[in-house]
């Protein structure tokens, strides 16, 4: 007879047989262990978008620091090991072309599978001394990025909405994005089918919601991939900031974008 494709024996005596059935179970099981153990764990990419326009300046004070502790704290939480992304792009009228940084996470745990208790921990502690070595220098670097300066012309306007493409292209690539804007989000571009939020900002929530239907009507055929994004936004302000110098309705203006473009989370404000 056959069993599970393999010729069998009539004369086998039924321990035999168990002890056959019992070898291609462990074998399939061992299979199943080994597959589950190399499923690919879906990367994290960071995406930063750093002001440089004029209207946002983070030399130092109160924006310089709460910008300095969010790069701090989003390194330590995103980058968890080899494969995770951290992208710094500044903000300004060519934001699309505006990529400052780009480094992927090298570190690796090695192999503990048959290793004993004490070796087990020892690649443990070697891995996160490592991990945390690179860490150490993403902040460097990203910090960098927020201190320096832009002295030239492109700082006098604002282009957020490019950003919108960069973040699709890597979410089609398969990470978990994760979106960080260091900004105040004030859009600020000349030109038809283009919002300035300096000379005319929007007034109320209900103009804000109408400009960001209209405008993701426009962007939707284009951008596919923002489904499962999240995006965080640190604009420079204190807590004590006047709705003059804070408007509300900017805040609505792209959260209802995000939501109608169909981004699945709300925006959150750090």
């Amino acid at each position: 007879m056959k069993f599970l494709g393999f010729n069998v024996s009539s004369k086998l005596t039924g321990f035999s047989l168990c002890l056959m059935v019992g070898i291609l179970l462990w074998a399939c099981s061992g299979q199943d262990k080994k597959q589950e153990n190399t499923l690919p764990e879906t990367k994290i990419c960071s995406m930063i978008f750093i002001d440089k326009s004029v209207s946002v300046n983070v030399d130092k004070g109160f924006a310089n620091e709460k910008y300095t502790k969010i790069i701090n704290d989003l390194v330590e939480k995103n980058i968890r090991g080899k494969g995770d992304k951290l992208i710094v792009y500044f903000i300004h009228e060519n934001t699309a072309k505006a990529k400052v940084a780009e480094v992927i996470s090298r570190t690796e745990m090695d192999e503990t599978d048959g290793a004993n208790a004490n070796d087990s921990e020892a690649l443990k502690t070697e891995f996160s001394l490592d991990l945390s070595r690179e860490k150490s220098i993403f902040k460097q670097l990203v910090v960098k990025q927020l201190n320096a300066r832009n002295a030239s012309s492109s700082n006098e306007n604002t282009d957020i909405l490019a950003s919108l493409e960069l973040i699709d292209k890597e979410a089609a690539r398969g990470y978990d994005v994760k979106v960080y804007y260091l900004s105040d989000m004030v859009e600020s571009m000349k030109g038809e089918h283009r919002r300035d939020f300096h000379k005319n900002p929007p007034v109320d929530d209900a103009a804000a919601v109408g400009w960001a239907r209209e405008d993701a009507s426009n962007l939707k055929a284009s951008l596919n991939n923002l489904t499962s994004i999240q995006v965080f936004v640190a604009k420079p302000f204190e807590p004590t900031a006047s709705t003059r110098v804070n408007n509300p309705a900017v805040s609505a203006y792209w959260e209802r974008l995000f939501a109608e473009l169909g981004v699945s989370t709300e925006v959150e404000e750090l």
